[in-house]
């Protein structure tokens, strides 16, 4: 295989080396192996007998019953989200290998985990709680075979687990449906523990450049904008520039070029990703995606460093991200509470250009997207000298669907058919109340179902189209309210806006009361006044 990108591995400030004991399984190995879910948890449990700061726990467990194991470094320690929160620190969760032939996040996170829980005094702990979940996809992860069998044209290791997980799911497409019990498990982390910062460690293939590591902020554009952008245009800036100047590797924003070499295009702000759905939770979340050509040990310090210097810059400007963060859930609330006609939200999106052009770091000799993605790298390959390209960059999202933002959704269970999704808003954790009595109510009823011929993550998608109408109601006797009005509301419209391009109605949770002329079983109230008039 050929590495065509310059290794600066020397160039990379080293911490104190460990013990033979506490080496991850990618060290002791030279970079030609990756630990297996039991090597991961016996290295943090030698951590943990070596250190007052750190606290092991489960995320929850997988879904053939494995614990997912969760650090929680801090000092003084914590070990609860309650006393996390307390500190009035801000909470960042570092999470890896949820696609599990992925590794390089997960030994980047046990490296980290080592450095900072065996020095009680290391300056990020004084202005950050630090949660890692370095195996996130602990079944996949075991699933062990030649890395090209199970990771095609990637660069290291020899073996490596597989994508999905035991459910045969991409818990990285499961983040609305949350049908596996790892991603049920991350949402209630999302809800208890609220992070300021998420950072999710991939690693990705595609079109042939010059960058390590690439990355992206939240790309729905309905989440609030405070966090999104102060990771866009604040954070991942300023991380670039100092792991230029540390390490020597180049990052930039995720994408691929299109064949001509005039587009660099990012990937979607649907929320059934976890940054978009991040986003949604009105949370900052940085995408990290390692680059498969590159050599295993590159991505990890690389990895490393990206992880490293975003704690750092949160670490830095830890009043502003929590101020950002306490906003955002007010902001959200406060307008569930008081709707008004001009409050849109935006529930279809479509990919659109910056401004301005991007110049984006690639090779003389390669073509861009076409035929490459995935591709396996054998033999010779005349990448050709180094070239930088002039393109277009599509890397943000215009609503081309809107809907204005209600007081409640009102969800009629009579015959209990309501209960699935009822069940699934409280697993994002949104608030859902009984109510009853009267309401002045919009009604959609179906024009036009589509359903995918083709199954995706087990599921024949779904998208409507309908009309509206205004009227007054009894409610039934049993009947639910979500009000928009708490700080998930702008979630709640995503998952159940008919319409809406990745909701509960996509995933099939209402396929059983879906006909065309018929009404959907969701309705909408403006505002409070509408309750009970």
């Amino acid at each position: 295989m050929i590495h065509f990108l310059l290794s600066v591995s020397a160039m990379m400030t080293q911490a104190p080396a460990p013990s033979d004991d506490l080496l991850t399984v990618a060290e002791a190995s030279q970079y030609q192996a990756t630990s297996t879910s039991a090597q991961v948890r016996e290295l943090i449990d030698r951590i943990a007998a070596r250190s007052g700061i750190l606290s092991v726990t489960e995320l929850g467990k997988t879904f053939k019953g494995e614990p997912i194991p969760l650090m929680v470094l801090a000092n003084p320690p914590v070990s609860t989200a309650r006393e996390a929160k307390q500190t009035g620190k801000p909470i960042c969760l570092v999470m890896a290998n949820i696609h599990a032939g992925e590794v390089e996040g997960k030994e980047a996170c046990l490296m980290i985990a080592r450095e900072l829980a065996l020095d009680p005094h290391h300056g990020l702990l004084k202005d950050i709680i630090l949660v890692i979940a370095p195996n996130y996809n602990a079944d996949g992860n075991d699933e062990f075979d030649e890395v090209m069998k199970n990771r095609p044209g990637q660069d290291g290791p020899a073996r490596c687990g597989v994508r999905p997980n035991a459910q045969g799911l991409d818990l990285n497409r499961d983040y609305i449906k949350l049908e596996a019990p790892e991603s049920q498990a991350l949402a209630r982390f999302l809800t208890e523990w609220d992070p300021h910062l998420t950072i999710d460690c991939h690693t990705t293939n595609g079109s042939y450049h010059r960058y390590t590591l690439t990355y992206e902020a939240p790309l729905n554009p309905s989440g609030h904008p405070a966090p999104i952008n102060f990771v866009r245009n604040k954070l991942l800036p300023e991380v670039t520039k100092r792991v230029k100047a540390q390490t020597g590797y180049d990052m930039w924003h995720y994408g691929n070029f299109n064949r001509e070499h005039t587009v660099w295009e990012t990937y979607s702000s649907q929320p059934r990703f976890g940054g978009a759905y991040q986003g949604l939770r009105s949370q900052m979340s940085v995408l990290s995606e390692a680059y498969t050509y590159a050599s295993y040990n590159d991505r990890v310090r690389c990895t490393h460093a990206l992880i490293l210097q975003t704690l750092g810059f949160v670490a830095e400007n830890k009043t502003e991200v929590i101020e950002i963060n306490r906003q955002a859930r007010e902001e959200v609330t406060k307008r569930g509470l008081d709707s008004q006609p001009d409050d849109i939200v935006g529930i279809r999106h479509l990919l659109a250009a910056f401004n301005e052009p991007a110049i984006v770091k690639g090779y003389a000799n390669t073509p861009g997207l076409g035929g490459e993605r995935g591709a396996v790298i054998t033999g010779e390959h005349d990448l050709g000298p180094p070239k930088d390209y002039s393109v277009v960059h599509r890397g943000r999202f215009e609503p081309i669907l809107s809907v204005r933002r209600p007081f409640a959704y009102l969800i009629p269970n009579p015959d209990g058919h309501a209960e699935p999704i009822i069940e699934k808003l409280r697993q994002h954790g949104i608030t859902v109340e009984a109510t009853s009595g009267e309401a002045i109510v919009e009604a959609y009823t179906l024009t036009k179902i589509d359903r995918d011929e083709n199954a995706f993550q087990g599921h024949r998608t779904v998208t409507v189209e309908v009309t509206s109408r205004v009227e007054r109601r009894t409610l039934p006797k049993e009947c639910f309210k979500v009000r928009t009005g708490q700080p998930l509301g702008t979630l709640a419209v995503y998952l159940l806006e008919p319409q809406s391009d990745d909701g509960l109605l996509t995933w099939n949770f209402f396929d059983g009361q879906l006909e065309v002329g018929q009404e959907f079983p969701v309705l909408r109230v403006f505002t409070e006044t509408d309750l009970n008039p």
